[in-house]
């Protein structure tokens, strides 16, 4: 989906909940340039769509606006990128008769679901929201040091991360041994993430800072997104009511880039 022919800035309100007033975009997301690389840390495959995806087109919408002041033909997009938690369970015995090199076993609602590397698999839902192509697509262990290697790998600069997706304490890492796939980043990663990010947003949140209420075009594109979401994931929706907010709206907690850090600590080395 390319959202530059369906959305324009006006389709988007910015407000702080707890004052209950209107904001600007500058607000939510100060000093926006075109070349920032936006990263949503998505635990199950549906949960960046599910909570991220007006924030998603609002900032696609930005950088259009971008593309369409310079006055001339575009066949651009963002830099948006999703890391998908995958499911390293053991596959079917169906799917290792029939082969599945073309698959992953994907993190869901629904269970581990073995999908291929292509909008017919995992991407449906991000393609439709211009996170694509499919090379925008990462899959990592469901921990907070995969998922945080990723978003230093690609060299994120705006992060949205699951409110409730924390490492666990070094006392606790320490009683567990065998875990192979908490590898931490080292101390490097952690000083150049803190020069790289320039901000964090809980998504999920019971304490949101800043909220997006979208018109009626945004909701569409995200009803859309979420029809392409696999068929098992699908049934375990709600049928009538959005699961975690009303249509139209999503909310955040802004964190500094020190204090999401902070509550990374243990997923660097000591």
């Amino acid at each position: 989906m390319h959202t530059s022919q369906a959305l324009r800035s006006t389709h988007f309100e910015y407000r702080r909940p707890d004052a209950g007033e209107r904001v600007a975009f500058s607000a939510f997301c100060a000093g926006y340039h075109d070349q920032d690389r936006v990263g949503v840390v998505s635990p199950h495959l549906e949960d960046g769509v599910l909570h991220t995806a007006y924030a998603l087109l609002a900032l696609t919408t930005a950088f259009y606006d971008v593309q369409r002041a310079g006055g001339s033909d575009f066949f651009i997009y963002p830099q948006h990128f999703a890391f998908i938690g995958e499911d390293s369970s053991t596959i079917s015995a169906a799917h290792a008769e029939n082969g599945s090199a073309d698959r992953v076993g994907i993190a869901t609602g629904a269970g581990r679901l073995d999908l291929t590397l292509d909008e017919a698999g995992i991407g449906g839902a991000w393609a439709w929201l211009d996170v694509w192509p499919k090379s925008n697509w990462f899959t990592a262990p469901v921990t907070p040091a995969a998922m945080l290697q990723k978003v230093f790998d690609l060299h994120i600069n705006r992060l949205f991360w699951p409110q409730d997706f924390t490492p666990k304490s070094r006392q606790e890492q320490d009683t567990e041994n065998g875990d192979t796939t908490d590898i931490p980043l080292p101390d490097y990663a952690r000083r150049m993430l803190k020069t790289r990010l320039k901000s964090v947003y809980y998504y999920n949140t019971s304490a949101p800072t800043v909220e997006i209420c979208a018109a009626q075009p945004a909701v569409d594109i995200v009803q859309f997104s979420m029809e392409r979401l696999p068929e098992e994931v699908q049934q375990t929706l709600p049928q009538d009511t959005h699961p975690a907010r009303p249509p139209g709206q999503e909310s955040y907690r802004q964190v500094g880039v020190d204090e999401f850090l902070e509550d990374m600590e243990t997923c660097f080395t000591a």
